[in-house]
């Protein structure tokens, strides 16, 4: 095999591969990008039109700059106030096409990263704990194979399939309630429409894992329509089970059956309808597609697609469905200039989830929802992103029991107790094996996973990942010791979102820090930052204090006892301490940080730390605000690891 060395070496061109490996490339690494299959962009270009998020306000980075392209494609294509423009929804919503376009172009723009498609990883070289080297060969078993040779390398697929070959540790289908002491962990019904937890629920463990399906491209536009075509394993079994449910008024058309949201041109998003109990998605039978040899995960996706296309054909063609539901149904199909090279059926299936290792930490359910007595959710030290999607899992069984009309086993939402939360970096990290990071397949329960398994999630994780590659090589350390303060610092100079604050955005005075030091728990009460408010010399004591455990930050002085004093040379007399206000009384008199009494703090903790002190406190008026004293103490910090490097970061 051709022997190849690269700096850093991404499996998996899906949303967070494509993400890590231009977080590294822009940095000067040379990287490779190695995807299976034909084409970039995993889900988001294989037919995933709605972008699963919440809030912008809640994404940086990378995604912020996709969405932006999305967005300025159909202004510049259509027009500013066109219709195109008004569906794709600010950029969150587009067709596979315009994705894999805008994902090539992406990729394209940064000469050190080269794309390699058509390839698989066969097998891996380690060196004690250490991942050195992968070998590839092409999928269709003809020509040579690769061996790449790099310092980190990167998993980003969605099975954790490089992961698994190295050694790490993982876990497949649910945990239980009390092993993470999750309110909705394992066995669990809920009627989908009213949210109502129903008999059954026991929260037990098991190995099940929630469906996959594919988020099809269809229309019901006569001129860019493709009809739908009986496949070679029709099973009408399989569908029968709606004819009742249309009977009795459950399902109520084509689209209650299919959910079809609409994406520009007249195209669709269509995906599995949690209000239909024979959906687009196929429970149970995925159950050995993770661990499964290609010849096994092959047999699953043909299966899959023949379901998929049967259902449409069932919903047109029956005959023992009423006359009006397949008229409804025949208005749809595929969209016929997309994905026209596989028959117009999205060539990527939806891997909600597959392995997902163990890590240096845990996501959970608790991870996601407000900490106790908190008005956010817990802070990590180590964030490296932020998400914001409600928890979920789709169904890990088909129909069944007293429950068969109400809803499927393992399909559940609890998305209005979702807050807007932290991912830190011990998720990706993975015990036992070193030089090796998994954006995609993270360290996570199945609850918690419901919410972090998120494209926008993965393409920020992964883009965090190629960064804290490009730290790791700068400074030599392994990725599970990298200087966590480092990798924020350059994280926040790329705008990627590691602590949300409602009232301070990225690019906004101030909030830079504001991120940083939330990540350290410093403004963890609510998402409120309050940058603009005055700053009371309690919360700047205490603000100096936490900043002392953090890199850099060892040798910052104390804050003055007393804002009294006047400078050297000059007399301090008359006074007389005994006839004073005791300090107690007297900083309950005046509770707020003088600016006079910040700057001589400043001087003497630029003096300690070695660093010119800095700006915004000294050349402002008036008292000083949390915003001005966060900005100029990070800083301070900054330079001080900056000095500590040797260099600039």
């Amino acid at each position: 095999m051709k022997q190849v060395q690269a700096d850093v070496v991404v499996i998996g061109a899906t949303p967070g591969g494509i993400g890590a490996a231009i977080a590294a490339a822009r940095r000067g690494r040379k990287t490779a990008l190695i995807e299976p299959s034909p084409y970039i962009g995993g889900l988001m270009a294989g037919g995933l039109g709605v972008t699963d998020i919440h809030s912008l306000d809640a994404a940086g980075s990378l995604f912020m700059e996709f969405v932006g392209k999305v967005l300025r494609h159909y202004t510049d294509t259509y027009g500013p106030d066109s219709e195109q423009v008004v569906h794709c929804r600010r950029g969150l919503r587009f067709e596979p096409s315009v994705a894999r376009k805008l994902f090539r172009e992406l990729t394209d723009a940064e000469p050190l990263l080269e794309v390699v498609l058509r390839h698989e990883p066969v097998s891996v070289r380690m060196e004690g704990n250490a991942l050195t080297s992968v070998a590839v060969r092409p999928v269709s078993g003809e020509g040579d194979g690769l061996v790449y040779t790099a310092r980190v390398f990167i998993d980003a697929t969605y099975e954790g399939d490089l992961a698994a070959m190295a050694g790490v540790p993982y876990s497949l289908g649910r945990e239980s309630r009390d092993e993470w002491n999750e309110e909705h962990a394992g066995v669990i019904y809920q009627n989908f429409r009213t949210k109502q937890f129903l008999p059954g629920s026991t929260g037990e463990a098991d190995h099940r894992i929630q469906a996959y399906n594919f988020r099809l491209c269809l229309t019901k536009n006569p001129d860019n329509r493709v009809p739908f075509r009986k496949p070679a394993g029709y099973n009408r079994e399989d569908y029968a089970s709606l004819i009742e449910d249309v009977a009795e008024g459950r399902v109520k058309g084509f689209s209650e059956v299919c959910n079809t949201i609409l994406i520009p041109n007249g195209k669709t998003d269509t995906n599995n309808h949690h209000y239909c109990l024979c959906s687009t998605d196929l429970p149970e039978e995925n159950r050995d597609y993770a661990e499964g040899d290609r010849e096994t995960r092959e047999r699953f996706v043909r299966r899959l697609r023949e379901y998929t296309q049967g259902l449409l054909w069932f919903l047109q063609n029956d005959e023992e469905l009423p006359d009006w539901f397949r008229e409804d149904s025949l208005q749809w199909g595929f969209a016929a200039d997309e994905f026209q090279e596989t028959g117009h059926f999205p060539p990527q299936m939806y891997i909600r989830e597959a392995r997902r290792i163990h890590g240096e930490y845990v996501f959970t359910e608790n991870d996601a929802r407000l900490a106790p007595g908190k008005g956010r959710t817990h802070i990590h030290h180590d964030s490296i992103a932020t998400g914001d999607y409600g928890i979920d899992s789709h169904a890990t069984r088909k129909r069944h029991g007293v429950n068969r009309n109400a809803t499927l086993e393992g399909l559940m939402t609890v998305g209005r107790l979702q807050d807007i939360y932290q991912i830190p970096y011990g998720v990706i990290v993975p015990l036992r094996v070193d030089r090796l990071l998994v954006p995609v397949a993270v360290s996570a329960s199945h609850i918690g996973f419901g919410t972090i398994r998120m494209e926008p999630n993965w393409m920020q994780i992964g883009f965090a990942a190629g960064v804290a590659a490009d730290v790791s090589l700068s400074t030599g350390a392994e990725v599970r010791d990298v200087d966590i303060d480092e990798l924020q610092d350059r994280l926040l100079e790329d705008r990627q979102m590691i602590t949300y604050f409602a009232d301070s955005k990225p690019g906004e005075a101030f909030n830079m820090a504001a991120q940083y030091f939330g990540s350290k728990g410093m403004i963890a009460d609510g998402y409120q930052a309050g940058l603009d408010r005055k700053l009371t010399v309690s919360e700047a004591s205490g603000w100096i204090t936490s900043a002392r455990m953090l890199s850099g930050g060892k040798k910052l002085p104390c804050l003055p006892v007393s804002d009294r004093f006047v400078p050297a040379g000059e007399d301090m007399a008359p006074r007389t301490i005994s006839e004073e206000l005791h300090p107690r009384d007297y900083w309950e008199e005046r509770p707020l940080l003088s600016r006079k009494m910040a700057v001589r703090w400043q001087n003497a903790a630029a003096n300690a730390l070695g660093v010119p002190a800095p700006a915004l406190v000294r050349s402002g008026t008036g008292l000083v605000t949390r915003g001005e004293f966060l900005s100029d103490l990070y800083a301070m910090l900054k330079a001080a690891r900056r000095n500590r490097r040797g260099g600039s970061v």
